[in-house]
């Protein structure tokens, strides 16, 4: 009886090894389409889920008092007050005319072109080993493997997976992202890379390959900056503040640890940039 029960008890472990011997001998072709038909099927469960809980903060903001909507106008009125005080469109366009003729008069090379795709978040894989959010839109959206992704603040990440009605974003914050950076006023490259969300800490990445004659003012830290070298992102979105530079291991190059944005554990909706074809007018 007691062999009986413990022969009982060792089948379960029994199945889950000879499964986990099965699926290592497939071919890791047969691996990556099984697993992106189970994502596929998983991807409306994950967008019903996701449109739920926005319907559910609609609500919820319909049910705000008095006093929460007079503070909203305010702040909407602040925010409108702001945009007034920058330059007016027609200065813009005038900017943007004197910009081109200059480029035409230097023969410069035209920067790539970007087409934004805004996205949900249905989604979100944070852990030690993943920085990772699904997004609402694939490859039906013309979404591909490599497209840069930004939200309101700077850099988000980049597309790593897409199918149909999904795309996978490996944030800027895992280590696996690397993209070329330069430091605000200065236009020598340096790498960026992500180094993740620590447990209840703020996200982060190292900057590497930094001139040495860089160093932060205390209380004046230094803003980095996308490159234009790695084509993925135009120039000048943020990704964040340097406070200090270190001596690298070569002694030639400085290092550092980058503040990422706090809220990119929280996303709930970023643009996607797709190359721009060369036929489409600049927008």
């Amino acid at each position: 009886m007691a062999s009986d029960k413990s022969t009982e008890r060792a089948k379960p472990f029994l199945i889950l090894t000879g499964f986990l011997v099965v699926w290592w001998l497939l071919p890791a072709g047969w691996k990556l389409a099984t697993r992106s038909s189970f994502q596929e099927f998983q991807a409306p469960i994950w967008e019903l889920a996701s449109r739920a809980e926005d319907l559910s903060e609609y609500w919820g903001h319909l049910s705000d008092s008095k006093k929460t909507l007079i503070e909203k106008g305010r702040e909407n009125a602040r925010g409108s007050a702001a945009l007034e005080a920058k330059p007016s469109l027609p200065q813009i366009k005038l900017l943007r005319s004197e910009i081109t003729r200059l480029e035409t008069a230097l023969s410069m090379p035209p920067e790539p072109g970007f087409k934004a795709v805004v996205a949900r978040v249905s989604r979100r894989d944070l852990s030690a080993w993943w920085q990772n959010v699904t997004l609402r839109k694939g490859g039906a959206r013309n979404l591909t493997v490599g497209a840069g992704v930004v939200s309101a603040n700077g850099v988000a990440g980049r597309v790593s997976e897409v199918g149909n009605r999904w795309a996978t974003v490996r944030l800027v914050t895992s280590p696996q992202f690397r993209v070329a950076a330069q430091f605000e006023g200065d236009d020598r490259p340096v790498t960026f890379q992500g180094g993740g969300i620590p447990l209840g800490g703020k996200p982060f990445g190292i900057v590497r390959n930094a001139p040495h004659d860089l160093s932060p003012i205390e209380g004046k830290p230094l803003r980095l900056l996308t490159s234009s070298l790695g084509g993925t992102f135009p120039a000048g979105i943020a990704i964040g503040f340097v406070n200090k530079l270190e001596g690298g291991e070569d002694g030639l190059f400085k290092s550092g640890r980058v503040e990422l944005d706090e809220l990119l554990g929280k996303l709930r909706e970023v643009t996607v940039l797709l190359p721009r074809d060369d036929s489409s007018p600049p927008r």
